[in-house]
């Protein structure tokens, strides 16, 4: 049987006439066996829900139950009014998404030629021609739900990858103003330059012809120094490219003297200093040797104070224990800082100078209880400072004032010994920081750090991470010996129960509902919205967990 999809398919329809076919299934109807055959699937021992959606899928023409799920969401994408589909793919390049937006266009081409906005969107070269030479004035114009002029919406874009610089020096031709800027509602004023690069707080990619557009837009009269794309670099990657893309431009013009001018060009801090010297603190601060070098080498003050702590930057990558950055600092010229006391302690601990740092604890043995030298350790995933710490008597369940322990940091590093380390000395597994009330693994979990995951899972009990790793025989383990954890509450969240929090993959959602039914999980609890555990789970499409614990809840 071969279906087709139409404007009016709906998921929900499609998630019922599976259940209803997995039931005759079940039952032994042969009409229901036969379809599922002539679909392609093998009839199983013991067949389920998710057999059901691929079969279904299949007759649909779709590869799995994802598959048909995204055709669907396309069709939905056309019940949208124009007005919206037009909307998404213009604000697509600062607050939309880029994959939604590429879709519309994929389905809806049409929408290039809507405007000159959406011709310079969407990389169509020939309508961007058009409309130029029937109004060359457009170039100059803006509009679009950002109010930017078409040029912006190629620099901000990322739907094209390959006609952005060709559009652009049309716009340009045309008098487009390469000097175009708006506020980002922070008042930091975003240009043409800063969209090409990308970057920034929120890590956007550059465009694919990111620095073939630098150069155009310099060219054409764009100001090669530009405070907000050198922050953007700043915070994402640790290399010099871009640093050095835009100096070689300043060097062309002769405004090199910018990146030294703490009063005109200031980029951010509580301190007025000069671009150099405040990108130099954040590459020291992230330890981006390369960066660093290359700041100093253009005349950057090896002996600055960072921008936001203070502190000389010398000062700072001994208190880090980023030996190199210390050297390369005093290689260009840095006053070392002698540091004393604590300071002199924690340096000694993070460099692994254990002679120093006994000498300095033999002094003053208090210095070793300060939690914030473990904690420093395991943020940089430092395993040979935690280990003399260790040693020194550091103690392991030192938090910081939102509760954040060292193995949470260590998790954050990433670093694997860093964490065995702090385990074997004895670690709370499940310690709960206050900010987000997370434990380390699930720290683990949302860091997206699996090998750390495999590491901390078979000694945790925290059931959400678990459940939602869909770790049963470790569920089941947990719960033999504390089965009122199956229903223990979470009032401030969405998921208040460990059921709430199924896996994404139906089987694992099945079994890991079971184990938990098993040991006396309640699925009638609500959540602050009103939903029960069933309900979370319809919505997710993990209907047959919901039907487990329909048919529990049936026989309670």
């Amino acid at each position: 049987m071969r279906r087709t999809l139409t404007p009016k398919t709906n998921l929900d329809t499609l998630r019922k006439d599976a259940k209803r076919w997995l039931k005759a299934i079940r039952a032994g109807d042969a009409a229901a066996i036969a379809r599922l055959r002539e679909s392609g699937m093998k009839l199983s021992a013991d067949p389920g829900l998710r057999d059901a959606h691929q079969a279904l899928a299949i007759e649909y023409g779709c590869e799995n139950w994802v598959a048909l799920k995204a055709a669907i969401a396309d069709l939905a994408l056309d019940r949208q009014s124009y007005a919206e589909r037009l909307d998404q793919v213009l604000r697509h390049g600062w607050d939309g998404d880029p994959a939604v937006a590429r879709r519309i266009v994929d389905r809806h081409p049409v929408i290039a030629r809507d405007s000159l906005f959406t011709a310079a969107t969407c990389g169509d070269v020939e309508e961007v021609e058009r409309r130029l030479a029937r109004d060359p004035g457009a170039a100059i114009a803006a509009g679009g739900p950002k109010d930017w002029s078409a040029l912006a919406y190629v620099v901000y874009g990322r739907l094209d990858p390959v006609n952005g610089v060709a559009i652009a020096r049309l716009l340009l031709a045309a008098g487009a103003d390469p000097n175009f800027s708006f506020n980002d509602g922070w008042d930091n004023s975003f240009t043409l330059v800063t969209g090409a690069i990308g970057l920034g707080e929120g890590a956007k990619p550059s465009h694919p012809q990111a620095a073939e557009l630098v150069d155009l837009l310099v060219a054409a009269g764009a100001s090669p120094f530009d405070t907000q794309a050198l922050y953007n670099i700043s915070i994402v990657g640790s290399d010099a490219y871009w640093y050095d893309l835009l100096w070689r431009h300043c060097e062309a013009q002769g405004v090199t003297d910018r990146w030294r001018d703490a009063v005109s060009y200031r980029i951010g801090g509580n301190r007025p200093l000069n671009p150099l010297d405040y990108l130099l603190g954040n590459a020291v601060g992230q330890n981006h040797l390369e960066r660093a070098e290359w700041l100093l080498g253009r005349g950057a003050n090896p002996d600055t104070p960072h921008a936001y702590t203070g502190q000389p930057v010398h000062a700072l990558a001994q208190l880090s224990g980023f030996v190199d950055m210390a050297v390369l600092l005093e290689r260009h010229g840095a006053a070392p800082v002698a540091l004393s006391g604590a300071q002199a302690f924690r340096a000694a601990c993070l460099r692994g100078d254990e002679a120093n740092a006994r000498a300095l604890l033999a002094a003053d043995p208090r210095l070793v209880a300060n939690p914030a030298l473990l904690l420093a350790a395991a943020e940089f995933g430092n395993a040979p400072a935690i280990a003399l710490l260790l040693a020194l008597g550091a103690n392991v369940g030192g938090c910081d004032h939102e509760g954040i322990s060292p193995l949470h940091r260590a998790v954050q590093s990433g670093s694997l010994e860093a964490a065995n380390l702090l385990i074997a000395a004895g670690a709370e597994i499940d310690r709960r920081e206050r900010k987000w009330n997370g434990t380390p693994l699930s720290w683990a979990v949302v860091l997206g750090r699996p090998r750390m995951v495999e590491m901390l899972a078979p000694l945790s009990r925290d059931l959400w991470p678990l459940v939602r790793l869909g770790l049963s025989e470790r569920l089941d383990t947990v719960l033999g010996a504390e089965p009122d954890l199956a229903n223990k509450v979470r009032a401030q969240d969405d998921s208040p129960t460990p059921l709430f929090n199924l896996p994404e993959d139906e089987d694992k959602a099945v079994d890991v509902a079971r184990v938990l039914l098993r040991h006396g999980a309640d699925p009638r609890i609500r959540n602050k919205r009103g939903e029960t555990a069933i309900d979370a789970a319809r919505r997710r499409d993990l209907d047959e967990a919901a039907d487990v614990m329909e048919s529990w809840r049936h026989d309670a």
